[in-house]
């Protein structure tokens, strides 16, 4: 049976590749992935167009281990559509020979939202804190479960997390109403234990694939 190769996403050289500014290209190319993920992540780009009288955004991120899936809730409120992104680790069996980078390619789907589901989606997420103060300190290894919430809401940019095991991740409303509007809930890899994997580990120490922490700051992550 052919071996899952780690998502192309993250490599040694991480630091300078992610250090590039978000641009709205498709997320779910790996290339524009591997450069901008950092600044996607906190929604820099929503903080930039965020002011008095500006649309209200959203982008959740829900890491389900870094290299199992990664998961993209985004939503706003002129087009009150909900778009999932959904990024898995590859697998070269899975390879196109016109499309290299086809096994990392993301999938994604579309849902539309009634007033009443996006009035509840910003009731879960003012419930859970997303539009509070930030939890500045907070490290999200990338072989762990948490989430990331980039907003701007009312003309105020918010950016937050909630890492697992925790009583804020227990807490919190959102996934579960994220959960229901998914079309493929079922395949939500859910929190628990990291498992331990022999293969991951031996790959792990020869450089083949490699972790990385981001860190909430006072204004989305502390530094990228």
């Amino acid at each position: 049976m052919p071996r899952r190769l780690a998502l192309p996403v993250i490599s040694a050289s991480l630091a300078l590749l992610a250090g590039c500014a978000y641009s709205g290209d498709d997320i779910g190319n790996p290339i524009y992935r591997k450069a901008q993920w950092y600044s996607f992540v906190e929604g820099s780009d929503i903080a930039g167009a965020c002011a008095a009288g500006a649309p209200e955004r959203f982008r959740l991120v829900y890491n389900g281990l870094w290299d199992q899936q990664v998961r993209v809730y985004e939503w706003d409120s002129p087009a009150k559509t909900l778009k999932i992104t959904t990024i898995r680790s590859g697998n070269v069996a899975t390879m196109d020979l016109w499309d290299p980078l086809s096994p990392w390619r993301a999938d994604s789907a579309t849902v539309s939202l009634d007033q009443v589901a996006y009035a509840g989606l910003a009731d879960a997420l003012d419930r859970s804190g997303a539009f509070g103060p930030p939890a500045v300190g907070l490290q999200l290894p990338s072989h762990s479960y948490y989430w990331t919430a980039a907003s701007c809401r009312q003309g105020k940019y918010s950016f937050t997390a909630w890492a697992y095991p925790s009583s804020a991740y227990d807490a919190a409303r959102f996934p579960a109403a994220l959960a229901a509007l998914d079309p493929g809930r079922e395949a939500i890899v859910t929190p628990g234990p990291v498992p331990v994997d022999p293969f991951r580990e031996y790959d792990l120490k020869r450089g083949a694939v490699a972790e990385f922490t981001l860190k909430v700051g006072p204004s989305g992550l502390a530094s990228w």
